[in-house]
């Protein structure tokens, strides 16, 4: 895998097929490979870019005292877009969503368009006066770090996973291999959630990105996770909100199909 060193740290991402070039950045707790099934059901003809974040995949931790935050995980986008040296179709989910939508803010013009899936976005919501929707998000994160603070790192990961994923049987569902690997993120949790509670992007910076968006939601998703792609809609200037029946969070893994589609009509339409 091709790396590029962003504050001190060499931080990998895959570059796989010819083509379109398409940069599509991973959700919190997960790495690149997250879009495999995505990338299955796409038709041919692409490029894909698929860096891992700080702490994911073959990138390591954050190394510096203060805290991360998004504009250090856009940093990473952003480096990935110089070394390609092209314009390319930018594409997000969850916590990569909110990474992708701050690379777009700070670098539009390298971007041809952006898809952003259920994007993080905690501090638009209460900038828009969506205080239910933030009141519920934070009462899941504080809920989270409460059950970490007291040693059952278990639990915290059961009701966050049951939560997102809107089943009772999401974390007792999975392996003891794959419970291992989200246990050892425990902690970097507190910087993801951190990462999201000082998110920087604002409702006027969201008014001034004229690059051609798609928003995709589900309908079966959490109140926030749906919140914050009402607010997309409304304050970004070239979006279109595009909702995948009976999908909850998840859905690049849960619903590839719904989601290949849905990206491959955004960059058709986008290169016209």
């Amino acid at each position: 895998m091709p790396s590029i060193k962003v504050h001190g740290v060499a931080t990998y991402y895959a570059d796989v097929g010819r083509g379109v070039p398409v940069l599509l950045v991973h959700a919190a707790t997960n790495h690149g490979g997250q879009w495999d099934q995505v990338r299955g059901a796409m038709d041919g003809g692409y490029r894909y870019l698929l860096p891992d974040l700080f702490n994911s995949g073959k990138t390591a931790a954050w190394p510096l005292a203060r805290e991360l935050n998004f504009d250090d995980e856009a940093d990473i986008v952003l480096g990935v877009l110089d070394a390609v040296g092209e314009a390319v179709h930018l594409v997000g989910h969850s916590y990569g969503g909110a990474v992708a939508l701050r690379a777009a803010v700070r670098g539009g013009s390298s971007i041809r368009s952006l898809c952003l899936i259920e994007p993080g976005g905690c501090p638009l919501l209460a900038e828009a006066g969506r205080h239910s929707d933030y009141d519920e998000y934070v009462a899941v994160m504080k809920a989270f770090l409460a059950a970490v603070d007291s040693g059952d790192w278990s639990g915290a990961w059961r009701d966050f996973l049951n939560y997102y994923r809107g089943s009772p049987d999401a974390w007792d569902g999975q392996d003891q291999d794959t419970q291992a690997k989200i246990l050892a993120k425990t902690q970097s949790q507190r910087q993801v959630y951190g990462a999201q509670m000082s998110n920087p992007t604002t409702l006027a910076e969201l008014r001034a990105l004229q690059v051609q968006t798609m928003i995709i939601t589900g309908s079966a998703t959490t109140a926030p996770e749906g919140g914050v792609c009402r607010v997309l809609e409304e304050y970004l200037p070239n979006a279109t909100l595009h909702t995948i029946p009976g999908a909850g969070h998840p859905m690049p893994t849960s619903h590839p199909d719904d989601v290949a589609a849905a990206l491959s009509r955004q960059i058709i339409f986008a290169s016209q």
